[in-house]
């Protein structure tokens, strides 16, 4: 039986040392950013999920560079560390969350979301034997990375699919960290519950706790993971958004190529740091799995919207965004139309 430790190794200092990687690699990738626009960006994104994975397969298997673009990608440690770095100009583009992403357009950010690449909730409620019904779950702890993140905003979902209200049921929901963080938190009691993406779920299975609700199941659109920018980027670079946008879509195809295989779980192994051959075919089963329900990569106004409608218990000044206008899908749309996407995911066959 795996052990949390055992399957998944990602220490507490993460986030931090990502952060400070973030300002080192913007010092330096900038400036020559400034004289070769063409080549250089810094990507951020915000987890240790593998909802990611187009954007790591786009830079590791050299997509972004078939498209003139020499890519860094930087795990930030959260969806609002992921807005600041875009605000501050010290990322260009981003892979996060909608709801960081709504919180920045709300305070006056200029970002924009310019394709959604899960379109579903990637998550499931885990829970310590001890809870064996909704009820139980009254007055315990369910832990997330940060609060206005995609896992917070499944946690909100979770609950209220199981008719519980975290304010009337003192439900406490509190942020513990990435996900090894999360499944260790709980192994050991230190929480009830946790929302994990499946891969990450086996973890808890093997030390006998339970899965309480799978979202990737819920009929309901939420787009969880979205490609964003600012407006003002796109606008004075739109080729170089536009290279960006096809070497994602072509790490998109790439998972989905069963002849992929090997290539793709060592990208999860290291993104990850999976340290067992059952934890990386676990993880990238699940992972292809999520990635197979998006077809093409639109950042749908339902999806948006419903992800938006769900944090309004924990932020009621978002309910004075709309989706739509959130939403920037015309380069999607144009490598739609041209047939670029229809290309890349048959080559993905």
């Amino acid at each position: 039986m795996l052990t949390s430790q055992q399957v998944f190794s990602v220490t507490g200092r993460a986030a931090r040392v990502a952060c400070l990687c973030l300002v080192v690699l913007a010092s330096t990738i900038l400036p020559s950013f400034a004289q070769d626009a063409s080549k250089k960006l810094l990507v951020a994104y915000a987890g240790l999920i593998s909802t990611h994975a187009g954007v790591w397969l786009g830079e590791d298997q050299g997509f972004y560079k078939r498209h003139g673009l020499d890519v860094t990608s930087v795990f930030t440690g959260s969806g609002s560390v992921t807005s600041q770095a875009l605000i501050a100009g010290e990322a260009r583009v981003a892979s996060t969350s909608v709801g960081p992403t709504a919180g920045a357009i709300l305070a006056g950010a200029d970002l924009v979301i310019l394709a959604g690449t899960i379109n579903i909730l990637p998550y499931q409620l885990w829970v310590t034997a001890q809870i064996r019904q909704p009820a139980d779950l009254r007055g315990k702890r369910l832990a997330i990375s940060t609060f206005g993140s995609g896992s917070h905003l499944a946690a909100e979902v979770a609950l209220q699919n199981l008719g519980l209200d975290p304010a009337r049921d003192k439900v406490a929901i509190i942020q513990v960290g990435t996900q090894p963080e999360r499944v260790a938190a709980l192994v050991t009691g230190k929480i009830e519950s946790t929302v994990l993406e499946p891969g990450f779920g086996h973890a808890a299975r093997g030390k006998g706790l339970t899965m309480m609700s799978d979202l990737t199941k819920l009929e309901a659109p939420y787009l969880n993971t979205v490609l964003v920018a600012s407006r003002r980027y796109i606008k004075e670079n739109p080729q170089q958004t536009e290279s960006y946008l096809k070497g994602t879509v072509d790490g998109l195809a790439f998972l989905s190529n069963p002849a992929n295989e090997r290539a793709v779980k060592s990208v999860l192994a290291r993104r990850l740091m999976l340290s067992t051959p059952q934890s990386v075919q676990i993880m990238y089963d699940a992972t292809v799995e999520i990635h197979a329900k998006t077809k093409v990569p639109y950042a749908t106004v339902p999806g948006v919207q419903n992800m938006i409608d769900a944090l309004q218990r924990v932020n009621p000044r978002l309910a004075s965004l709309k989706a739509a206008d959130m939403i920037d899908n015309s380069f999607i749309e144009r490598l739609d139309k041209s047939g670029y996407i229809a290309e890349a995911m048959k080559r993905g066959r």
